[in-house]
């Protein structure tokens, strides 16, 4: 992304979840903050997302990955964790839908300074503070010091975590990837919610032809796709730093799951979703 502005891919993937609530009911993820958070001036964006490469096909991986990056934040809840680490967290709105505020879920949303400073805008539409429990941390991947920042702003380490990190992974280099695995896994009691994308050498031609459409457009606006990995080179990545109890669903699994279709098909488009978690 350039440097002082905000990311044209947080405004992409915010509009797309608003047109999923327009145009399918919000039938997989219900967010009825989504269109306020993008805003009027979003008008010009939706327009023109029916020429987004893989437009139906990411109207739904934007709703499925929230939806299932909520379900899981709802088992780490259920096991006791009142602590949610939102990574890359762009114009996401779990802090404003928060079930779990009386619980004393506390929220820490990590980003770009230029991001954050742009979110920060948007949410305050909303009333004169931050919604309670809500931290915004600004930081750089692969720049700051992650654990530090976070502290800061009064997250605990030696509590259990659960870690969103949703639009991350295809942007980071593996370095830097396996850094904040790392970072995560040398947490005791902490779980992670991710997306993430396979190489196009790896998929469907369907799939191919839209993940490199998106890499071309992403590189047009200093947002390259530098992190494409394998499911299997994923997986071992984690175990190797001690996640386990590892999930990964592609594209054709969360249209099962959520979309109740049953089909024959196999192949890969791209896309998968993936949790894991550090044993206690």
């Amino acid at each position: 992304m350039q440097i002082g502005t905000a990311s044209a891919t947080a405004l992409v993937t915010a509009a797309l979840r608003v047109a999923h609530q327009t145009y399918d009911d919000g039938r997989v993820f219900h967010d009825p903050f989504a269109e306020d958070m993008l805003g009027p001036e979003g008008a010009p964006l939706m327009m023109g997302l029916p020429i987004v490469p893989g437009y139906r096909m990411m109207r739904f991986l934007m709703a499925a990955r929230s939806r299932y990056a909520d379900d899981a934040l709802a088992e780490a809840v259920a096991r006791g964790c009142r602590q949610a680490v939102v990574l890359g967290a762009g114009l996401d709105t779990l802090s404003l839908r928060n079930p779990y505020r009386a619980a004393g879920l506390r929220i820490f949303e990590v980003d770009h300074p230029a991001t954050q400073a742009d979110k920060r805008r948007r949410l305050l539409r909303f009333g004169p503070r931050l919604p309670p429990n809500l931290s915004l941390v600004p930081a750089i991947f692969g720049k700051d010091d992650i654990a530090v920042a976070l502290a800061t702003a009064g997250w605990r380490a030696n509590e259990p975590t659960f870690f969103q990190m949703l639009g991350v992974v295809v942007y980071l280099t593996a370095e830097i990837r396996q850094a904040l695995f790392g970072f995560v896994a040398d947490l005791p009691g902490s779980e992670i919610a991710l997306d993430y994308s396979t190489p196009p050498e790896s998929q469907l031609p369907e799939g191919r032809a839209v993940t490199e459409a998106q890499m071309v457009e992403a590189a047009k606006i200093d947002e390259p796709w530098l992190g494409l990995v394998t499911p299997e080179a994923l997986a071992r990545e984690l175990t190797d730093l001690g996640l386990s109890d590892i999930e990964d669903l592609d594209l054709l699994q969360l249209r099962q799951r959520y979309l109740g279709e049953t089909s024959a098909g196999t192949g890969d488009f791209g896309p998968h979703v993936l949790r894991a978690r550090r044993p206690a």
